[in-house]
């Protein structure tokens, strides 16, 4: 079974492979369906000096991937018993600092 460190770092991999190049910090704002079959994903970033960005991956399969490791990341949850009030989250926003490395995801119950 895979852990969920090992798909945060998954995530993050994909982001830090799209993230723009002057980006300081990366941030994936997502939605994943109940079935965990479609998701909307937004894409923003923070230059130097603090302004947010929106952006779009070249391709189409980063959404997909990051989908996939989505769903992976709440069966982990739901494996583990690790929802709040016993309720699947339905969204997350992912924040990856590119000058720290530092990742961190807060998770909407919705």
């Amino acid at each position: 079974m895979t852990s969920d460190n090992e798909i945060y770092q998954s995530i993050g991999e994909i982001l830090l492979a799209i993230a723009p190049e002057n980006a300081t910090v990366v941030y994936l704002d997502a939605q994943v369906s109940p079935e965990g079959d479609h998701g909307k994903m937004l894409f923003d970033y923070d230059i130097e000096g603090g302004d947010t960005q929106w952006f779009t991956p070249e391709s189409g399969r980063v959404s997909r991937d990051l989908l996939l490791q989505l769903v992976k990341l709440r069966a982990f949850f739901a494996q583990n018993n690790l929802f709040e009030q016993g309720k699947p989250w339905r969204g997350c926003r992912i924040k990856l600092d590119l000058r720290t490395a530092k990742f961190s995801a807060d998770f909407r119950y919705d």
